[in-house]
């Protein structure tokens, strides 16, 4: 399943990236996610910087029929890969990918940070899989909605990010 979603920030993309990549705002990010349980691991080559947070999530609002699968929580890896070079347009973009280790479901795609509306676009696009004979498409269309949630959590979390004071 085809997976599109845009926010925009009203920040440059080069503060958004700055963002993203900080140890402080991927551990928010984790907490308020609604994680019971957390890790992140940032590490910088040379021309990459490499994102993984592993959560552990409920699965409180999963169909019954998903919870069979998962159980009460279900873990959560997602690795974004950021190029430190910025893009032509001054926006910055990352290789993603997000498993749920021990289930066939995974998403692979990109993420673009580009100048646009009031400040930054930020746009997840992939591929969202679920290779599970029969239920596939179903558990598809039960995880899309989890992930357009996270990328509008971003949102949220970039305003209150800039309202507080960072010296």
């Amino acid at each position: 399943m085809r997976i599109h979603e845009t926010i925009e920030h009203s920040a440059t993309p080069q503060q958004i990236f700055e963002m993203i990549c900080s140890p402080d705002y991927q551990e928010l990010r984790c907490v308020r996610s609604g994680a019971l349980e957390h890790e992140v691991a940032i590490e910088v080559e040379d021309d990459a910087r490499t994102i993984v947070t592993r959560r552990r999530l409920p699965t409180d609002g999963f169909p019954d029929f998903a919870k069979k699968f998962v159980g009460e929580a279900v873990d959560v890896v997602e690795t974004q890969v950021w190029a430190l070079t910025p893009d032509e347009d001054g926006g910055h973009s990352a290789s993603l990918h997000l498993e749920i280790p021990r289930t066939p479901v995974s998403l692979t795609g990109s993420v673009v940070l580009a100048p646009g509306g009031a400040g930054t676009e930020h746009t997840v696009e992939g591929e969202l899989k679920a290779n599970v004979p029969f239920l596939g498409s179903k558990i598809e269309q039960a995880v899309a909605p989890v992930l357009g949630s996270g990328l509008r959590l971003e949102g949220r979390l970039s305003r209150e990010w800039f309202e507080q004071d960072r010296t």
